[in-house]
């Protein structure tokens, strides 16, 4: 049996940006699997009594700095979307879980995604249809197609279960990464969760 790697996240979160250009190291050294866990990380914070760094100044504070440390370590440009935190990805983050029945198309948006939120000047706002279109139009995608499936019903329902998973098995913010059950909060914890991979091995 394949080792796993499990990846929860929303693209939301900066830090699940810093964490998706990690991991691809680890994959590569480990040959484990990547599989991405799309949820909702309003609702963990909410059933976890989880709160949003920038809600405690300091934190924020540091934040912010700590990012342009990460950022700059990996190579990431990044660009403080001026919709957070009130932009809606759930349309993207429903499209993604819609992909994985084709990874090749899933990887290609889950790239994608992280380039026009955090990676470029002025990051879409991925609840506004025509910003989503005109963004994952310019990758290639049907974006019609793209948006239809990030707002159906059964989507929605999709990123429901993955999101209640995620807070069941002990999940109160992103990134989070498991190896089996064994649960590791954060890009800076990968190093700990390649070792799971490689003592699974």
């Amino acid at each position: 049996m394949s080792k796993k790697l499990e990846f929860f996240f929303d693209y939301i979160s900066p830090t699940a940006y810093v964490a998706q250009a990690v991991v691809r190291g680890v994959i590569e050294r480990t040959g484990a699997d990547l599989v991405l866990r799309p949820m909702f990380l309003g609702g963990v914070m909410q059933a976890t009594g989880n709160r949003p760094p920038g809600m405690v100044p300091a934190k924020g504070k540091y934040m912010g700095q700590d990012l342009a440390r990460c950022t700059k370590r990996y190579g990431l440009p990044l660009h403080f979307n001026p919709h957070f935190p009130m932009m809606n990805t759930r349309p993207l983050t429903g499209a993604t879980i819609r992909l994985a029945d084709d990874p090749e198309q899933q990887d290609k948006l889950f790239m994608a995604g992280w380039k026009h939120i955090w990676g470029k000047p002025n990051g879409i706002n991925c609840g506004e249809e025509a910003e989503f279109k005109a963004a994952f139009a310019s990758e290639g995608f049907d974006a019609d197609k793209l948006w239809a499936l990030g707002t159906d019903p059964e989507t929605k329902a999709m990123l429901r279960a993955n999101t209640d998973e995620a807070v069941e098995r002990g999940a109160f913010g992103a990134p989070t990464f498991f190896v089996g059950e064994e649960m590791f909060f954060g890009h800076d914890r990968l190093d700990y969760a390649e070792e799971a991979l490689r003592a699974s091995a």
